[in-house]
């Protein structure tokens, strides 16, 4: 599979014991594979992980929450371990504890330090197409006007309507925000989950108006027997966004359930290739009456 395709799809997977083993049964070198940093984990884990997929051939992109890292000697020590695993690409979060365990209170402040390490990595930064459970909308656009000229791309929050996202993309540029877009959906999982993840995530929007429709009633009341249409959600996506020069792909939440993402982006042509591997035993990705 040539870069170009490669490049138009990126999972995000939380750093398991499993990982390494389980990632390769799906997702070929080079693929990109984006790395959490949970706050009961801690940016070791996350630095480790990517370091490990680096040398495995992986487009590895670590996510680096600015309240988990405790001091700037712990941020210069990581940025160093990347460097010499070959990465060369970041995501900045905030992260998400409660109090800062060290300089770092947001993404913003994160991003200047890394910067003045090195400007040598790309850094990604996150959007909000539906807005964030505690911040405004006035004070998430600005914090993306500080941000913006420092950083290489923009991922956004887990969105289920493909409307939301494309308002986002012209609310951005309007602002004059030109940064590359790779857009945030979720892989197979259940509805059930996805609801009861909405109002943490900031989803609360698309997710109330799916659950008001006869058919989602009946998958929450079935809960995990049933998955969410992600690959619904990514045509519609792909259709809206297919000539917008900010479109840079999807970013697949993909909750480490690996096994069932070569059915969902199997029917999809521009990510129909070698690097996904098929399934061994394919079966119905969906209900058949989703």
């Amino acid at each position: 599979m040539g870069n170009e395709a490669a490049a138009r799809v990126r999972l995000e997977v939380v750093p398991s014991a499993d990982l390494l083993t389980a990632l390769p049964v799906v997702l070929n070198p080079p693929g990109s594979v984006s790395v959490t940093c949970l706050p009961h984990h801690g940016p070791e884990r996350t630095v480790a992980t990517s370091t490990r997929l680096a040398r495995l051939g992986y487009h590895a992109v670590p996510h680096l929450a600015a309240r988990s890292i405790t001091s700037e000697a712990q941020l210069h020590s990581l940025l160093l371990e990347l460097q010499g695993a070959g990465v060369s690409e970041l995501f900045l979060v905030a992260g998400d504890r409660r109090t800062p365990a060290g300089p770092y209170c947001w993404s913003g402040q994160l991003l200047e330090a890394v910067k003045a390490y090195s400007d040598d990595f790309s850094v990604g930064i996150a959007g909000y197409p539906e807005g964030h459970p505690h911040l405004g909308q006035d004070k998430l656009l600005s914090s993306l006007e500080i941000k913006a000229p420092m950083a290489s791309s923009l991922v956004t929050q887990m969105c289920f309507s493909a409307e939301a996202i494309s308002d986002y993309l012209r609310t951005i540029r309007k602002n004059g925000v030109e940064l590359p877009v790779w857009v945030g959906v979720p892989g197979p999982v259940s509805v059930k989950k996805l609801v009861s993840m909405g109002a943490r995530l900031g989803v609360g929007r698309s997710l109330k108006l799916a659950r008001s429709s006869g058919m989602a009633g009946a998958l929450w009341q079935r809960g995990d027997l049933l998955n969410y249409d992600s690959g619904r959600l990514i045509r519609q996506v792909h259709q809206e966004l297919a000539g917008d020069p900010l479109f840079a792909g999807f970013h697949v939440y993909t909750f480490n359930d690996l096994g069932r993402l070569p059915g969902l982006l199997d029917s999809l042509p521009m990510l129909h290739e070698a690097t996904i591997k098929p399934p061994s035993n394919p079966g119905p990705l969906f209900p058949a009456r989703i």
